[in-house]
């Protein structure tokens, strides 16, 4: 290491070459990377959807979902499986073994599925594919008062002028309904000209295709013959001969039948600001930036809305690229800030060329970090930025250590050279044997399972990077520049104005520091040295008073800190089936409730609270879409949360209140918008075969949620189906020719319709029904009514060959691992309760005593808790093997085995300040606190490393043990006080922001600032003390075996080593 140190002094040109090679490589991945939200990754999923139009759940379930599962289930590498059937789809979702080939296991499945020959025969083509997190870009709205069709073409004209933008590949539209044609005949006019469904479906095919007729070859030129017949709107369809009469006359499908050329029958309603609207979504790809695409968005904006016509506009909404702005916004004001602190210090207790160049040190370390993460392909994201601030304090403290012992040097009249090479070989080992196993306590970080890992495995890749440069610019780097350091002078008598002030302040410190060391310090080392048992035992008694401050719950755990939002959303969903104007009303309640209480709460700009409003009846946006009359959903924009100063549960416990119960619906909840790894609080899945012992078991689970204070939103997934009318064929229809094959088949052309084909018109594929007309499928009287063709084109009463029985139908089925199930979820307000507790709760007793009342049931923790427990399963393994390889760093370089142990021992002392700072900061711990812990255990000992060193060398000179304990810690106070005063200060812009975009990431820097303070404190005073118990160890085991009781001096290994080195000088 001294030899590394020496070099860089001896070519400075190579080293400052280096130097602006790894700024300009950093400052050119910078603006060259992808910017996004979140980093993106695959989440592990695999979903195959069977679309099986007209069936209803039940069918679903035995056609479709009972099928894959049996197809799927004994594949290797998977984790677990569910299927959901719903209304006309069947879905199957696949959770693959973390670690397993996720194509493999997808090319597997593909195989099996497509190998099932016993779908329904109207089932269409099963669709399987890879989930993976994309995240939207923006959302824009466009609103005004035009027709649906005209305001569904302008969002498709919008759609195509943004696709041919550089940089945007991914858009989509929200909020318009398809386009269909349904071709609708009564069953009085299918008597009347002896027509079927079928027939006429036929007809409709084969009168709209074109078809290809060969060639002509001639010898001029060679002509391709095609016969043209395809049609593309309603009118042309109904110009279809249907039927020619005997007298020659034609009955085109215009006579007998009504064609709409409109949109699909299910109404959609949305609103923006309470204007129709439609949503355009622009997303991203992994190699896509998303502030170009914002720029490209708003460049396109700018000049479309001179074009649009009067009343109509276009508003960005949902913009997630100013969260990485204001990200990168506040990565460069915290490094500005700690910057400026870490200088600051390091030039009053130091030197001022010493703190220009200890401070340069850190855009180094991040230049090279960047520069690392382009050349692996990553992007610049919440995570990546937040390791950055928080690696901003850490990188420095190699660059303090060795400047310190510089500095030292030159104040001894070492020359300037030989003080760079000297003052860098002295601690060059100790600030290696620092910096690695901070990367060691990092490197559990890589290997955390689940979401959790994934959403932040760029992080020690950053920490990790930066570390690495940052001990090259230490070791190489900084000793060539520090090569012609100035001798130190005292204050010069010379100087006038700001400058004598400037250095009178920096002269103050220094001197006030060197007191500070001689006069107390020293003093309270050699009182706590000669009570060094019971100044153990004090800290002992400390720690497990903290640790049982800990155990007694006055410091919660939760996966994630709740952190405020400015985007919110309320969803109603009424039973399935219920009338999209009753579905309105409760939007418009919601939208109602939100303004009274937007008044009633003023904010702290004086500005409205809410600046944008997206209602949309009849469906549900996001990954987890849904479609149905029945749903309806409010999407609300907020004030910046900067200006609001009004948190968001606040909002929505006065939006719940001000809403109140809403008659007929089934479930009312709110939300934000914020994605993120994790799940519900509180998530509880009954499994079992007997969906009433599941009923039954759900009610009762959410009635003891309910008797929790603080847990709100109870609610469990079974939502009770539209009611059904089913046909039974009677026994004699049997002797007419009929089957339930041929029953089913008229009763859904007639109610469902008949698919005769489908359409591709310009950009959109359009599917031709034929079907009752609309008004013939209202009522029960409606299906009384009809006539069931025989075989043999007899037409009789539905009632005479079928009995009709209405019964309660499911709205979806869901199955886990080949059992039903019903997720049971809840939410939990952090003031008043605890989700962990409550979870514990459930686990230590109360879901077996349910398991037993109901035989056959399986109950499983999910959500948050799943999540923790994966997470927390990888950190019980990767911890004890980080402090495994750190105790082989540390026994390499000491060359012993008990010193690397009293090394360690500031680790519990360091996670006890952390659970202190959150109990100070009144912060819950949460999953980045266990994170920054982790981490924490590579930084503290760094101190201890340097302070032992220190002793050994002083031993190894012939100094006696006690002396060298109390003026190894006086030598070493300045840098191991500026080492952590640093991380701590660096890191304190961050704990002290207040804007949203830094709530996410503060307790994770609470873990490290607190328990690096923490440990410091401990590390002065403690580690010598626990010397020198372990000297005393040693002298009671040679007084034990050998009957006399030795100098101190004798049973130093270092000693020992002084005493070999000077024998084997006199060989």
């Amino acid at each position: 290491m001294k030899q590394l140190s020496a070099w860089g002094v001896a070519n400075p040109v190579f080293v400052n070459i280096l130097f602006w090679i790894v700024i300009i490589s950093g400052g050119v991945a910078a603006f060259t990377m992808v910017r996004e939200v979140m980093p993106e990754f695959s989440v592990d999923i695999i979903q195959v959807t069977v679309p099986y139009p007209g069936a209803g759940p039940e069918e679903v379930e035995e056609g479709i979902a009972l099928k894959l599962e049996d197809a799927i289930e004994g594949l290797e590498g998977i984790k677990n499986f569910h299927t959901t059937a719903t209304e006309f789809v069947g879905t199957a979702t696949i959770e693959v073994l973390e670690g397993y080939d996720v194509q493999k296991l997808k090319d597997e499945i593909t195989d099996r599925v497509n190998a099932i020959t016993t779908f329904p025969a109207d089932a269409e083509r099963p669709i399987i594919t890879e989930i993976t997190t994309r995240s939207p870009v923006l959302f824009i709205a466009i609103h005004g008062q035009l027709p649906e069709r005209q305001l569904k073409e302008l969002a498709e004209e919008v759609k195509d002028e943004l696709m041919l933008r550089d940089e945007i590949t991914q858009v989509s539209v929200t909020g318009a309904r398809e386009y269909e044609i349904s071709i609708e005949l009564s069953d009085e006019k299918l008597r009347r000209y002896g027509l079927t469904f079928d027939q006429v479906s036929r007809i409709v095919r084969e009168a709209s295709q074109n078809w290809p007729g060969g060639s002509l070859r001639g010898e001029a030129e060679q002509l391709t013959l095609r016969t043209m017949a395809r049609r593309y709107t309603g009118q042309e369809f109904g110009d279809i001969i249907l039927l020619t009469q005997p007298d020659g006359a034609s009955i085109r499908l215009r006579q007998v039948a009504e064609i709409h050329d409109s949109f699909v029958e299910d109404p959609i309603y949305a609103r923006f600001n309470g204007e129709p609207a439609v949503l355009i979504n622009v997303s991203k790809t992994n190699e896509e930036d998303a502030l170009k695409i914002r720029e490209q968005v708003q460049e396109y904006i700018d000049h479309k809305l001179r074009q649009l016509p009067a009343g109509v506009g276009m508003h960005v909404w949902f913009d997630s690229s100013i969260f990485i702005t204001q990200r990168i916004d506040m990565l460069v004001g915290n490094g500005i800030s700690g910057l400026i602190i870490v200088f600051l210090l390091l030039w009053l207790f130091l030197d001022l060329r010493l703190a220009i160049w200890c401070s340069l040190g850190i855009p180094v370390a991040l230049a090279g970090a960047l520069a690392i993460m382009g050349l692996t392909g990553q992007t610049i994201n919440m995570i990546s930025l937040f390791a950055m601030i928080m690696i901003l304090g850490i990188i420095v403290d190699d660059a303090i250590v060795i400047s310190e012992s510089i500095y030292h040097r030159r104040r001894q009249g070492v020359g300037p050279a030989d003080a760079a090479v000297q003052g860098a070989g002295e601690v060059a080992w100790p600030v290696f044997a620092a910096v690695t196993t901070t990367i060691v306590a990092f490197l559990p970080l890589f290997f955390i399972k689940g979401v959790m890992g994934k959403f932040i495995r760029v992080l020690p890749l950053v920490v990790c990077s930066a570390l690495l440069v940052s001990l090259l610019e230490a070791l190489m780097m900084l000793p060539s520049h520090l090569r012609d350091l100035r001798p130190f002078r005292p204050l010069d008598e010379t100087a006038t104005g700001l400058r004598r002030a400037a250095l009178r302040l920096r002269h103050a410190f220094g001197a006030g520091l060197d007191r500070l060391i001689a006069g107390l310090y020293v003093p309270l080392m050699r009182h706590v040295l000669n009570w060094r048992y019971v100044t153990v035992a004090a800290a002992i008694a400390f720690l497990f008073l903290c640790l049982g401050v800990q155990r007694a719950g006055l410091v919660k755990f939760e996966l994630l800190p709740d952190i405020d939002t400015d985007y919110l959303i309320a969803q109603v969903e009424f039973p399935s089936g219920t009338p999209l104007s009753i579905t309105r009303q409760a939007v418009e309640r919601l939208e109602q409730a939100l303004a009274s209480v937007a008044r009633e709460l003023p904010t702290a700009s004086g500005e409205p609270m809410v600046e944008a409003l997206f209602s949309i009846s009849g469906a549900s946006t996001g990954f987890n879409a849904q479609f149905g009359t029945h749903i309806g959903s409010l999407y609300v924009e907020l004030l910046p949360t900067e200006q609001r100063g009004i948190f968001f549960q606040q909002i929505i416990s006065r939006w719940e209140q001000a809403v109140g119960p809403i008659p007929g619906s089934v479930s009312v909840r709110y939300d934000t918008l914020d994605t993120g790894p994790g799940g519900k609080p509180i998530e509880v899945w009954l499994m079992g075969h007997d969906m009433d012992h599941l009923l039954a078991a759900a009610d009762r689970l959410k009635a003891r949620l309910n008797q929790f204070d603080g847990v709100y939103q109870v609610e469990d997934d079974y939502r009770p189906g539209k009611r059904e009318v089913r046909a039974r064929l009677k026994p004699e229809a049997r002797n007419l020719g009929l089957t339930e094959e041929m029953l089913g088949r008229q009763l859904r052309q007639g109610f469902y319709g008949d698919e005769a084909l489908r359409v591709q018109r310009g950009r959109d594929e359009l599917r031709v029904w034929i079907r009752y007309p609309r008004d013939q499928r209202r009522s029960l009287g409606d299906i009384e009514s009809i006539r069931i063709r025989t075989p043999d084109g007899r037409e009789v009463p539905l009632a005479a060959v079928a009995d009709l029985d209405v019964e309660q139908g499911y709205a979806a089925i869901n199955r886990r691992n080949g059992m039903r199930r019903i997720a049971v979820t809840a939410e939990v307000d952090t003031a008043r309760a605890n989700a962990h507790e409550i979870v514990d709760f459930l686990e230590s007793g109360y879901l077996a005593d349910l398991m037993r009342d109901f035989p056959g049931l399986v109950a499983s923790i999910e959500g948050q808790k799943r999540e923790t427990q994966e997470s927390l399963e990888s950190l019980f393994i990767g911890f004890p093997l980080a402090l495994l390889a750190i105790f082989l760093i540390l026994a390499t370089i000491f060359r012993s085995y008990a010193q690397p142990l009293v090394i360690m021992v500031t680790i519990p002392f360091g996670l006890i300040g952390a659970v202190i700072g959150h109990m100070v900061m009144g912060y819950h711990l949460t999953m980045l606190s266990m994170f920054g812990m982790v981490a924490l255990a590579g930084i503290v000992v760094n101190d201890a490393i340097v302070l032992i060193d220190n002793v050994n060398e002083r031993i190894a000179r012939g100094v006696p043990v006690f002396s060298a304990l109390c003026e190894a810690g006086a030598r070493r106070f300045r840098a191991i006080m500026l080492t952590s005063v640093t991380t701590s200060f660096g890191l304190a812009p961050l704990i002290l922001e207040k804007s949203m975009q830094a709530q996410f990431l503060i307790p994770m820097a609470i873990s490290i600032s607190f328990g690096v303070a923490f440990a410091t404190n401990l590390t002065l005073i403690l580690i010598p003390c626990l010397l020198l118990i372990l000297n005393d160890l040693r002298r009671a085991r040679v007084w034990l075996f050998r009957g006399r009781l030795p100098q101190r001096e004798e049973v130093e290994p270092a000693a020992a080593r002084r005493i070999q080195s000077e024998a084997d000088a006199q060989i």
